[in-house]
Order: structure tokens, then sequence, then C-alpha cells
């Protein structure tokens, strides 16, 4: 045995770990989801599940509450994702320009990406309560008391405040790996711009754009599969409430699972779900290095 073949060996001793673990966390659980798919495994018959073929798939495409579910979540992740990339790529921006007093700033927009989901609803629920919330004590104090309300309980506005925890939660980790990509862009190509006389959107298009390219598609990637599947946000604030204006997808395989005991049906969907995100992560990071 050469050098290289004992290298090559050590290499893979070292990452065996690593295949192990990730065979048991994500390869087997995903092998079982799919074998049970395909079954009537429930709570009631863990011991005999029956072969039931795509009778669980046929289920979900048949009722019309798992289109409404569909819906929801892209909804969801197309709003969430796009007005957490807009507004952390303009704080980035900010952040970039190196203004007297943003220093601290960039510790400071960090704390609601790093507190505990729960803590972030708590707040939340309190700001939204109808007596002393912030949200009502401000519409009162602008002479608006007929606006105020519940916010997390109104079936008008309860997805609008979901919608809104995930920006204010996700923004500053746009608004810090954006503007780590801003200070990575070669500062020669902004001055030759203006030597060219190129205005401040000339610059931002040709320039600031095509270099964050890559960067941005990592989180855009990486927030639309966390909110494709995110599960605590609603589950603790609304619970799917009121009356399902905020189910989606994620809780309804919780729902379906631990709520109805329903594990075929419940890993179908889940199936379903891993699919569909597969398909999207792969067509986006297609037509982003296809563009380029």
């Amino acid at each position: 045995m050469n050098a290289d073949e004992k290298e090559a060996r050590l290499g893979y001793l070292i990452l065996l770990p690593v295949f192990l673990t990730f065979a048991l966390v994500i390869f087997f659980p995903t092998i079982k989801a799919l074998l049970d798919s395909f079954s009537n495994l429930s709570l009631y018959n863990k011991q005999n599940p029956a072969f039931i073929g795509l009778k669980n798939y046929v289920g979900l495409f048949t009722n019309s509450a798992f289109w409404q579910y569909v819906v929801r979540t892209f909804v969801l992740v197309f709003l969430a994702v796009g007005l957490q990339y807009v507004l952390g790529l303009a704080l980035a921006l900010l952040l970039n320009e190196e203004l007297p007093g943003l220093k601290w700033a960039k510790s400071i927009i960090m704390i609601p990406w790093v507190i505990p989901v729960a803590a972030m609803v708590v707040m939340f629920n309190w700001m939204s309560t109808p007596d002393y919330g912030l949200f009502n004590m401000i519409l009162s104090s602008i002479g608006l008391e007929e606006m105020t309300r519940y916010w997390l309980g109104d079936k008008a506005f309860a997805f609008a405040m979901v919608v809104l925890m995930h920006v204010w939660r996700n923004m500053p980790f746009y608004a810090m790996m954006l503007y780590a990509a801003l200070k990575a862009v070669p500062k020669i190509q902004y001055e030759a711009a203006n030597i060219d006389g190129a205005n401040a959107w000339q610059k931002f298009k040709h320039i600031t754009l095509p270099n964050i390219k890559y960067p941005s598609m990592i989180v855009i990637v990486l927030h639309v599969l966390w909110t494709f599947n995110n599960f605590d946000v609603i589950y603790l604030s609304t619970g799917g409430g009121p009356v399902g204006k905020t189910e989606v997808l994620a809780t309804q395989v919780y729902q379906m699972a631990w709520t109805n005991y329903e594990y075929g049906k419940a890993s179908a969907l889940g199936i379903v779900m891993m699919l569909a995100m597969l398909a999207f992560s792969t067509i986006y990071i297609k037509l982003v290095r296809s563009d380029s």
C-alpha cells in the first residue's frame, strides 16, 4: 500500500462518522417515511399495518383542504422570503455606508435572530392583545380605537401577523449575510463606474447585484426551505387558527401525526413536501447558474 492509498483510507476513516450520522439522521428515517406512506399505519395498527399502495397520496391530492394548505404555504414563503430579502438588502446597504453611529447596530440587529422563537411569540402575543398591546395602543393614540383587536386571534389579520413574525425574526440574518457579500465587492469596480459617470442605480444594478448573486441564492434557498418547513412559529402563536386561517403544510403534518395519529398519511404528506423542496432547489440553482 503506497502513501496515497494510506492517505485516502485515512480520509475515508475520518469521514465515516459523518456518513454514519447522515445515514442515521436523514437517510434511514426518509426511507422509513417513504415505506410508511404506502401503508395505513396509525396508532391503532402499529403492529400490523397494511400496504395500501398510493391511497394516501390519492387522498391528499383529492382533498380540497390540502390545496388550501398548499396555497397558504406558498403565499407564506413568497411574502416572508421576499420581504426578508428586500428589507435585509436595504439594511445591508445602509450598514455598508459605514455611517457614524452604525457600528453598534451590527450587533443590535442580530437580537431578533438569536432570541428563542417562544420568546418572540410571547412578545408578539403581548403586542397583539386588545387591552394593552402595543399595536392597539398606537391605534388608540391616533384616534383609531375602532380598529383595535386581538391581532393574532383575528381571522382577517392572523396570517399577516405570522408573516410579520417571520420577517422580523429572519431579516437580520439576510442583512448580515448580504453585508458580508457587499464587503467582498471590489471597490475598483465602483471607482471605475464613478469615472464613467454612472449613477447610484446603475452601480447597484450592474455592480452590486451581480456580485451578490450567489450569496443571495444561498440565503434565499435556505429560507425558502426553512419557511416551507417551519412549524414552531405558527404552532406557538396561532396553532393553525383562527378557524384554520394560518394552517400550512408543516402544521398539517403535525396534526396528522400527533393529533389524529395517522402516521401513514403524515408520511405521505412529508414525502410530498420533501420532493417539492428538492424540485424547487434544483430548478432555482440551475436558473441562477444558467443566468451567469
